[in-house]
């Protein structure tokens, strides 16, 4: 989903995203703010995305990709690696939470290069976690694994391009997928770049699944009437999105998201933005950092 896409290729969104947590966990000033197992799970996903194939040696390779991503943030939404990596981390003391009470299984829907369902898999063994993905990320991904020795634990990638295929066809093809089982699902950056007919439908396909399950996801808030972005974003970001195919094409404002997802029996059990998590998660020499700002994290339940 998300950039959905060039068939063929990984999601280049995926590769920012990964790129920028690289990014943090090599600058000694943000470096303390990216989790070990992340930025090790981190590390070598990059590594294969970026290093491992390059001619003209990996430490020289390396301080490109730095400079590259550096020159990247500046021209697109200053801030914008810290945002993604503040969400991820609440998006997973959230899931762990969630697997530590009456959860007992979670699907990530479009994870991109993201390796919560590895790291989750591999602590918590007794939990079945499914990561649902398109077919040229995950190949990316299967590969990482391969060639790094990475704990994965049981996780199930499944390989689908949503774009093509119903939530709801795919989960009822799955023998990894309990239907009986309190489910949390988890979809990051990904709302955006749909139309509201088919978060509609993953809505109604989430509600229908067993009693107790949640829906942890992003969205973008509505700036202006069918005007969905970052509020500090540079001019160029939407050129560049339309250039990759990637544009966002849905969002809802934060007063209008609880009806919304009314509409589909779901209520609101949790909420944050940038600035709420700029105060819970950044450590206090940080906290004046710029951070994107647009966009939003909800959890949600029937």
């Amino acid at each position: 989903m998300g950039d959905a896409l060039n068939k063929h290729e990984a999601s280049h969104t995926a590769r920012f995203v990964a790129n920028g947590i690289y990014w943090l966990s090599q600058q000694s000033r943000f470096a303390c703010e990216v989790p070990e197992d992340l930025g090790r799970y981190t590390d070598a996903m990059t590594c294969r995305l970026e290093l491992d194939r390059a001619t003209l040696g990996k430490a020289l390779a390396r301080r490109l990709l730095l400079m590259k991503s550096r020159l990247l943030q500046a021209a697109s939404v200053p801030g914008i690696y810290l945002h993604q990596l503040l969400r991820k981390r609440y998006i997973e003391s959230v899931a762990r939470g969630a697997l530590g009470s009456d959860v007992r299984q979670v699907v990530v829907i479009g994870a991109g290069f993201d390796t919560l369902s590895l790291r989750l898999s591999a602590d918590m063994p007794g939990y079945s976690v499914i990561e649902i993905d398109h077919p040229a990320t995950q190949r990316v991904k299967k590969e990482v694994l391969e060639d790094f020795s990475l704990p994965q634990g049981c996780v199930r990638l499944v390989s689908v391009d949503l774009s093509q295929v119903r939530l709801a066809d795919t989960l009822s093809g799955l023998e990894a997928y309990d239907p009986r089982l309190p489910t949390l699902f988890i979809m990051e950056g990904v709302t955006m770049y749909l139309d509201e007919s088919r978060v509609r439908e993953l809505l109604d396909c989430i509600a229908s699944q067993a009693s107790g399950s949640r829906f942890l996801f992003t969205y973008m808030e509505e700036s202006a009437p069918g005007r969905y972005d970052f509020r500090n974003a540079r001019a160029a970001t939407r050129w560049w999105l339309a250039f990759r195919n990637e544009r966002f094409t849905w969002g809802v404002s934060r007063s209008e998201l609880p009806e919304f997802l009314a509409q589909s029996g779901f209520r609101l059990l949790d909420h944050r933005t940038p600035e709420d998590l700029r105060c819970e998660l950044l450590t206090e020499s940080n906290r004046n950092t710029v951070l994107a700002q647009g966009e939003n994290t909800a959890l949600v339940s029937l």
